[in-house]
């Protein structure tokens, strides 16, 4: 039997906290697909692979320093899936400025690794994407 998700969300956390993307990569299926929508991003955008988990932390370049995924909360939603809250905060690189936003992130699994992440502005609206059906992005 496959860890829960909340598990496995926990560690993939743990482990960019540690080593940045490339130290996650293991835990994130080839095909992941991670969701940005445009109520948590300027530059809202559908990631694919290991290639576009690579390009949604290189946009951090240069316009936010000191970036942080700290994970407040998980919770099993189903076996094959998890929810976490968590604060994503940083430094403006060029005012200084503190930033910092709350997230709840619906994650599916399979095989032991993450084939979905989808970041949502609260619980309610990461409960309705139970299906995985949040818009996608082109």
């Amino acid at each position: 039997m496959s860890r829960p998700a909340a598990d496995l969300l926990r560690e993939l956390f743990e482990l960019h906290r540690r080593g940045g993307v490339e130290a996650a990569l293991p835990l994130l299926a080839d095909d992941v697909v991670v969701v940005i929508p445009p109520t948590l991003s300027a530059e809202p955008d559908v990631y694919r692979g290991h290639d576009g988990a690579r390009r949604y932390f290189a946009g951090f370049d240069d316009a936010i320093d000191e970036v942080r995924f700290d994970l407040r909360a998980s919770e099993d939603e189903r076996p094959d899936s998890a929810l976490a809250v968590m604060t994503v905060s940083g430094v403006g690189a060029a005012t200084r400025i503190p930033i910092e936003i709350d997230v709840v992130v619906l994650c599916t699994a399979r095989e032991g690794k993450v084939v979905r992440m989808a970041a949502h502005p609260d619980l309610e609206a990461a409960r309705n994407d139970r299906d995985g059906q949040a818009p996608q992005l082109s």
